[in-house]
């Protein structure tokens, strides 16, 4: 199954590129066509920001507010890590929790949590059409990702309270990105061989003589084992072969 997988992998990745350069072109186009993809970029954002914890308690840090400027205490909460002012919202600032038509939801309902990372990471892929975009907009902020993609450029040497920079956070989570995409349940499905199309001179006598359906197939393969025994018997005496009969 590693082959089909690393298939998958590579036809996911061939469809980010194809989505960014979409959203280029379409505004209208919604990652919701392929809502696989969010799901495998929410479990690795939950194993990136808390190791699947939702009831994670973060180290508290001071950011630059995206409205005034001015720095402000905030606390990552719960399993992706939202912060409270985003959870909450401001005087400015509409909580996600509204945005996600969950006005009032506590930071507790795991459920919660899901449906407004899963809202906001939506929302900024919408609007940015890459999910390292989408990365550093959650972990730089908004103004962050809209720089890069206006600009091609940022510092990615900043670091948050942990000491974690953007580049080391991205790389983090293009790894965890990976493995989620290598661990895809592939449901199994029963293999057919492909057909041998049918030759002219066949001799029907091998299919009595081998003991097989009569199936193109099946009769090539007796043709070569015929060829086989042949050549490895001067005589011409081919090993008898057991057919349950």
């Amino acid at each position: 199954m590693m082959i089909f997988k690393q298939l998958i992998v590579s036809f996911l990745i061939v469809s980010q590129v194809l989505q960014g350069s979409v959203m280029e072109e379409d505004k209208t186009y919604n990652m919701n066509t392929n809502p696989a993809l969010l799901d495998i970029y929410l479990k690795a954002l939950l194993q990136k920001e808390s190791s699947g914890n939702y009831n994670a308690v973060h180290k508290p840090s001071t950011i630059e507010d995206s409205v005034t400027g001015k720095p402000i205490k905030v606390q990552a909460l719960g399993g992706y890590g939202i912060l409270d002012i985003n959870w909450y919202g401001t005087d400015t600032q509409k909580s996600w929790t509204e945005m996600a038509d969950l006005k009032g939801a506590s930071i507790d309902d795991t459920t919660a949590q899901d449906d407004v990372a899963r809202f906001m990471a939506q929302k900024y892929f919408d609007k940015y059409g890459s999910w390292d975009l989408v990365s550093i907009a959650w972990f730089a902020g908004p103004n962050v990702a809209q720089r890069l993609k206006d600009t091609g450029t940022i510092d990615w040497d900043v670091e948050d309270s942990k000491g974690t920079s953007i580049s080391q956070y991205i790389s983090e989570m293009d790894r965890l990105l990976s493995d989620e995409l290598m661990n895809i349940e592939i449901p199994e499905e029963e293999f057919n061989i492909p057909q041998i199309p049918p030759q002219e001179g066949r001799s029907p006598g091998l299919v009595q003589q081998f003991g097989v359906s009569p199936n193109d197939t099946e009769i090539y393969a007796a043709q070569i084992l015929d060829a086989v025994t042949r050549r490895s018997n001067p005589d011409g005496e081919r090993p008898r072969m057991n057919t349950g009969r």
